[in-house]
């Protein structure tokens, strides 16, 4: 018999199993997904004992499945799980409380519950979404193959899963399903070292795990454990070995999580990847964090340090008379790390410029204006080549240019050696990046990202001084020059490589640094329309907009229906340097909203919501509890409205680049009339203030306005390992990346300045009533 059946008709049927009760999930006559174990339950050891219900109960308008089990080892445990209707009619609730009314002699045990698909579909055909970890098939190489874990077990702890979901989508059928937490994890107690080696972990958490297990010859299964099981997962080494957590077996011991298995229709996997992320907002009950300071205040302090950094050399110490702002340091000392001076991605110099240049106008600060003048004129006339290629990183030690370490990777520029490198970067990174590094060095050339994010704000900042009366002619004049090496490098496809020789060629080789596959050869493309634009819009030449319009034909066609967002990041971890990443998205959705406001088609007006809403997937929707005593828990670090930096940690590893892109989210709420990205902006302004050091709550850093380019929500790369400076490797859960690089406060000052200059304001109750969105924030 039926036990219940939703408004939607969603059913929930028991059905006899082996040695007991399964239940079956179906609309109308058509199954959709089987438990024939729903309760797995694994001790330290690792005996798995996988039982049906011992039996099922209907209370009121829910099923209830009982199983009371003596494991091997003689620990009593006692699982229901009560199934009840959803209020949208198209899910259940799982309520599951565990008890262990007698301990044997194991020290844990875990529970998992496991729905199988009974939908006649080949594992080929499913596409999956995990928040910042796994997109459609994580395949941009276009090999068949999952490019980071080598396969589609995929298990993320909660802490790591920005959404507390997975989703499976079948595109012939546009049918979504997800497996969602609805418990918000609220503790979780430190890992030791030897728990880090062996992998096995015994604990009093809250930290459960949820996955997707895609096996050829097995039906697709959703899963979820309660305490963490990853099966392979480089939370620990680059190895990819599991680990997992167990309950410590105690008399008495009792847990309860809560779970939403669903089941909806979603004309593609954006659009269900978008359903994912409401249902998630509302049933996490996300709202925006409460500001630690004013946000005048956190700009001001953002600002005045970076002008702590501040350095230049007259003729007579080095005739190139370089300058830019020196921000790239351990918080904690604050000294500057080497002596390089980075144009675009981690350093942003011309970014800074532009941030100073505008503030120093706003208020009467000519010191800010001088300096940042001189950033830009030694960029002008010292790294750029008259075809407009542009060099990325000047060493003031050297007195000449380096080249593709950047990022969490600078630690090659300063080592001779391995020897070197392993002292800061530890033997997984070395061994894995060293060879390439090698490699690299003979390759002279320069990121397309790099070269756009030094040229963009060039324009920006040329367009600021003209309003007030001053000439910068030779900051267009190499803008133009640049335009012109866009324009000679652009594809008939309307394209750019990754990377380009000084002489205009698109770089290939190694492969592992630029790319395998057209996708990620070409992943530049998501860059030069912001450049193109501005061009456009200043000196008002056609070929500058078809070019970019052209851009982003080939990145709605190329990378928006397959969700192939990939390349926004210059550095890596290991596995690949091209991957699949936040930034990539952040920059094919400016690139898109540009090109519409540009050219007016709809079409990319589609395209970039696409992207924004891929964008808000990225997200941490709930504020992860940390270890008591760890530097994020002491300064009341808050996850939500956080992006994950990129595939390969996962949702391990938060960065700060979304602060840049605020305002083209809210051009894209606006175009589109999509109320909900308001919200998403406001969880994102509000969420990412964390982290940054103020008077009262320090973490620890050298001086206010100091923030680490990431933040570790879990663990990457974690297993024991000394190393003198490891970026983000060797962290634990709680931990910083201990570096700050320039991006960090120069995309913040700028997301805010472009409030400021579309709305007047950066208080956001006012752009709300502005932009007549109302919402969580209102």
């Amino acid at each position: 018999m039926t036990n219940f059946e939703t408004a939607t008709g969603l059913a929930v049927t028991p059905f006899d199993a082996e040695n007991g009760t399964g239940l079956q999930l179906g609309s109308g006559d058509a199954g959709l997904f089987a438990t024939s174990t729903p309760v797995r339950l694994i001790t330290d050891d690792g005996v798995v004992t996988a039982r049906a219900y011992d039996s099922v109960e209907q209370d009121e308008e829910a099923s209830l499945g009982r199983l009371d089990t003596v494991l091997p080892d003689g620990t009593r445990v006692v699982v229901l799980d009560r199934w009840s209707p959803s209020s949208e009619g198209d899910s259940v609730q799982v309520s599951r409380s565990i008890s262990i009314p007698t301990a044997g002699s194991a020290a844990g045990v875990r529970a998992e519950l496991v729905v199988e698909s009974t939908v006649p579909a080949q594992q080929a055909d499913w596409q999956f979404y995990v928040t910042g970890a796994l997109y459609n098939r994580n395949d941009t190489d276009l090999d068949g193959k999952e490019d980071y874990l080598g396969g589609y077990v995929q298990e993320y702890r909660d802490d790591r899963n920005g959404h507390l979901a997975v989703l499976a989508y079948l595109p012939q059928e546009n049918q979504g399903f997800s497996l969602a937490r609805t418990s918000v994890p609220t503790f979780d107690s430190a890992i030791s070292d030897d728990e880090l080696v062996s992998g096995v972990v015994i604990s009093d958490s809250d930290i459960g795990s949820l996955g997707i297990d895609s096996r050829e010859g097995e039906p697709l299964a959703l899963r979820a454990g309660y305490p963490f099981g990853e099966e392979v997962t480089f939370s620990l080494e680059t190895s990819g070995r599991g680990w997992a957590g167990f309950l410590p077996i105690r008399e008495g011991r009792t847990a309860v999580v809560e779970y939403e298995l669903r089941t909806f229709f979603a004309e593609d996997l954006t659009e269900a990847i978008w359903s994912v992320t409401q249902r998630q907002i509302a049933r996490l009950q996300t709202r925006p964090a409460e500001l630690p300071l004013p946000m005048e205040e956190l700009e001001r302090h953002r600002f005045l340090l970076t002008q702590l950094y501040f350095k230049d050399w007259d003729a007579e110490v080095d005739p190139k008379r370089p300058a830019g702002y020196m921000t790239h340091f351990s918080p904690r000392k604050g000294e500057t790390l080497g002596s390089l001076i980075e144009f675009g991605f981690t350093g942003a110099q011309a970014l800074h410029a532009l941030n100073a240049i505008r503030r120093g106008y706003r208020e009467d600060a000519p010191l800010w204006t001088e300096r940042a003048r001189k950033v830009l004129d030694f960029f002008v006339r010292e790294m750029q080549a008259e075809n407009g290629f542009s060099e990325g990183i000047y060493d003031t030690q050297s007195k000449d240019f380096v080249r593709w370490f950047t990022g969490i990777l600078l630690p090659f520029q300063y080592s001779d050696d391995d020897s070197e490198a392993l002292a800061y970067l530890g033997s997984q990174m070395t061994k894995a990046l060293g060879p390439i590094a090698r490699t690299l060095r003979t390759v002279p050339g320069n990121y397309t990202r790099t070269m756009c994010e030094s040229i963009f704000p060039l324009l920006l900042a040329y367009e600021e001084e003209s309003r007030h009366g001053i000439d910068q002619s030779q900051w267009l004049a190499a803008g133009e020059r640049f335009g012109a090496f866009l324009l000679a490098a652009q594809g008939e496809d309307g394209a750019w490589f990754r990377g380009y020789s000084p002489e205009g060629e698109g770089l290939t080789n190694p492969v592992e640094w630029f790319g395998k596959s057209s996708v990620e050869q070409r992943s530049g493309t998501i860059f030069p329309i912001e450049v193109l634009a501005a061009l456009h819009r200043i000196t008002g030449k056609a070929e500058y907009k078809q070019a970019a319009l052209r851009a982003a034909d080939y990145i709605t066609d190329t990378f928006v229906p397959g969700i192939l967002y990939c390349g926004g990041l210059n550095d890596t971890s290991h596995i690949k340097s091209v991957k699949i990443d936040s930034v990539g998205v952040m920059f094919a959705m400016r690139s898109l909203i540009m090109a519409y406001k540009l050219g007016g088609d709809q079409r990319h007006l589609g395209a970039a919501l696409k992207a924004a809403k891929v964008l808000s997937s990225w997200l941490f929707l709930w504020d992860v509890p940390f270890p008591k005593g760890s530097l994020l828990d002491v300064g009341g670090f808050r996850s939500t409205g956080w992006a994950v930096c990129d595939a390969i940690p996962g949702g391990g590893y938060v960065d700060d680049e979304f602060l840049e892109f605020v305002g083209d989210m809210l051009d894209i709420a606006q175009a589109a009339e999509e109320p909900d990205l308001v919200d998403i902006v406001e969880i994102v302004l509000a969420g990412m203030q964390y982290g940054l050091s103020i008077p009262g709550n320090m973490l620890g850093y050298a001086a206010p306005g100091i923030q680490c380019e990431g933040y570790m929500t879990s663990y990457w790369l974690s297993a024991p390992e000394k190393t003198a400076f490891s970026g983000a490797v060797n962290k634990k859960k709680g931990d910083d990346n201990d570096t700050c690089n320039g991006l960090v406060n120069a995309q913040a000052l700028y997301g805010l300045d472009t409030l400021r200059n579309t709305f007047g304001t950066i208080e956001f109750s006012e752009i709300r009533r502005i932009l007549g969105a109302t919402g969580q924030g209102a």
